[in-house]
């Protein structure tokens, strides 16, 4: 009982919001997985779950970088 008062309540809604926001941030095209059924597409839609729930990690720009990646 307490999973479903927590579900409905303020703290829930608040974990809603911050899944859906997770969810509208991260499925641009490149970023949402295929349905095929491979080891590549399990791994793939892990990554899309783990962008999911640390979607703020996305906004974070580090000021001060040792070096720069060059291709």
């Amino acid at each position: 009982m307490a999973f479903l008062r927590t579900l409905f309540s303020t703290t829930g809604l608040l974990i809603m919001v911050y899944i859906l926001i997770g969810v509208f941030f991260n499925t641009a095209p490149p970023h949402l997985p295929t349905t095929a059924g491979s080891f590549a597409s399990v791994h793939s839609w892990v990554q899309y779950i783990i962008s999911i729930l640390f979607w703020p990690l996305a906004l974070w720009h580090p000021t001060f970088i040792v070096g720069k990646w060059e291709p």
